[in-house]
């Protein structure tokens, strides 16, 4: 939510620019690619051995849209160079199902004041309701460009297993995004785009707030590399 506020007030901005060409770009994206993570469960009684999932690599496909504008409104020689730099936001359409991992606890351990906790297997299931990027790009030449940003990954998630356990089901991951990417604008002002993406999102760990509570679920950082393609217009 904090990067769609912040898009909301760039384009309140762009409508108070009087210009012929008010240097704003909008359009359609859709992106292909892969994901890489790992995952942990571990008892703080410090006998229970921790739990560790294998790396595992999940490929999914994306939909979304996007919003930039340009800093060629910028006094003198910055604008000159402004003309070439452009402020982004996008994300996607859809929910995005990353499936489902299992811990197996194969022996009885103990929980939070003693009590038992029974042997089980935990589930979690995934899904991605947010996918924000807030991103600056840099025209190196007309049909050549760079971009570096700040992503935030909404994560809703369904846990399954032991009644004496609980787990937080929002979640929001941080993380970076570079690309690499062509770019082929025609005069009426249509372009198109193909982008190569390189991810890195922060895991996160989450404390059991059941009874059970000595146990902790850990997601470990996520990297993942994508390619895209635009479709849009200038203004």
């Amino acid at each position: 939510m904090k990067n769609l506020t912040i898009a909301l007030l760039m384009v309140c901005a762009l409508f108070t620019t009087v210009s012929a060409d008010i240097g704003i770009k909008v359009g359609v994206s859709a992106q292909i690619g892969s994901m890489e993570a790992s995952g942990k469960e571990a008892n703080s009684d410090g006998a229970t051995a921790t739990r560790v999932s294998n790396t595992r690599e999940a490929l999914f496909g994306t939909g979304g849209y996007f919003i930039e504008k340009d800093l060629a409104f910028l006094p003198g020689r910055l604008g000159d160079l402004g003309s070439r730099i452009s402020i982004g936001y996008d994300n996607i359409v859809h929910d995005l199902d990353v499936g489902t991992v299992n811990n197996v606890r194969e022996k009885a351990t103990l929980g939070a004041g003693g009590a038992t906790v029974a042997a089980t297997v935990h589930s979690l299931n995934a899904k991605i309701t947010g996918f924000e990027t807030v991103y600056a790009t840099l025209n190196i030449t007309d049909w050549l460009f760079v971009k570096y940003g700040n992503v935030t990954v909404d994560v809703e998630t369904e846990y399954k297993g032991t009644a004496t356990s609980k787990y937080a089901k929002n979640h929001d991951l941080d993380g970076t995004v570079f690309g690499i990417g062509l770019v082929k604008e025609s005069d009426n002002g249509w372009f198109t785009r193909l982008e190569y993406n390189d991810y890195d999102i922060d895991g996160k760990s989450v404390s059991n707030t059941g009874t059970d509570s000595k146990f902790t679920a850990t997601l470990n950082d996520v990297t993942g590399e994508t390619g895209r393609i635009s479709i849009g217009k200038s203004f």
